[in-house]
């Protein structure tokens, strides 16, 4: 088996839903050469040798929309060899955070400082060391979604939107059905939940949670090239190959198990018209403190 694909399989399965609204973990889809050309801009990760048995490896992954400038999709991964886990946190794209002494949402901070920015400003929120980053665009998904033969999928509301300036049209039924990469495509897209960007990444969690469950599984090894090949062309990101490989035995025992997700705490508010997330910093240092195994509060 080419444990390099393999490792590309699980990961894009696991993260391949931000690929229609942005960006996921594809680890190791680099091959060195491409590694080796972004070496410079490993300098904006934290400093260690990564992919270590017994470690935790965090992974920014960012998804750009349409303008492939802004990340309309940011979650940190963060892969626990030792106790075979990953853990991902949601940052909703509405944040607020500041750059230059101006408040501003952090989907802007990939076009304003491009991933050192971004890396800079999680964090920030988080206090969590990031190793490494991906970032992802809208292409190959619904490819994607059709090699592996769709999901299905029970879509919690009617879904109707149309925006000719980005040709997006959304039109879906509430209730449990298959999603081809068309389909699947429209629901990550879409964002007229109730509750709003929150709705929404709750929506695109249980899209990860079918997927683990449906796809994570020996028989899609053999669509490891096609896999390769769409996602390949649309993502950048500073890992190379050999990086993936003394994890292979925690990517391997990953299921629906032992993939949680969790969201950054906090409430939307509006500030000067402006539609904002207001991240909560106690709570988020409970939550990665319980959850990610680090200690923030005394740092």
């Amino acid at each position: 088996m080419n444990i390099k694909k393999y490792f590309i399989l699980v990961f894009s399965i696991v993260g391949v839903f931000v690929a229609a609204a942005g960006g996921f973990i594809v680890a190791g889809l680099m091959n060195e050469s491409q590694a080796s050309q972004d070496e410079n801009k490993s300098e904006i990760v934290d400093k260690q040798q990564f992919f270590q048995l017994n470690k935790k490896t965090n992974v920014l992954i960012m998804g750009t929309d349409k303008s492939e400038l802004r990340s309309d999709v940011m979650i940190l991964a963060s892969l626990d060899s030792k106790n075979k886990k990953l853990n991902m946190l949601s940052i909703p794209r509405d944040t607020r955070i500041k750059i230059d002494n101006k408040y501003q949402k952090i989907n802007a901070a990939l076009s304003i400082g491009k991933e050192e920015l971004a890396i800079r400003k999680v964090k920030e929120i988080t206090g969590m060391p990031i190793h490494y980053y991906v970032t992802v665009n809208f292409g190959g998904f619904k490819n994607i979604i059709d090699i592996l033969g769709g999901v299905d999928f029970d879509v919690p509301q009617n879904m109707n939107y149309d925006d000719p300036l980005q040709n997006l049209h959304i039109h879906l039924k509430k209730g449990m059905q298959y999603l081809d990469g068309d389909k699947a495509e429209q629901f990550v897209r879409y964002r007229k939940y109730p509750e709003g960007d929150i709705g929404r990444i709750k929506a695109q969690q249980a899209f990860i949670r079918a997927l683990v469950e449906q796809k994570l599984k020996l028989e899609y090894i053999s669509k490891i090239d096609d896999l390769y090949k769409a996602i390949k062309e649309n993502l950048e990101t500073n890992i190379g190959a050999l990086d993936v490989t003394k994890n292979l035995s925690a990517v391997k025992a990953l299921s629906s198990d032992n993939v949680q997700m969790f969201q950054l705490p906090g409430e939307a508010k509006m500030i000067n018209q402006v539609s904002y997330f207001i991240h909560d910093d106690e709570q988020t240092i409970k939550l990665i403190e319980e959850n990610f195994g680090y200690k923030i509060s005394s740092n």
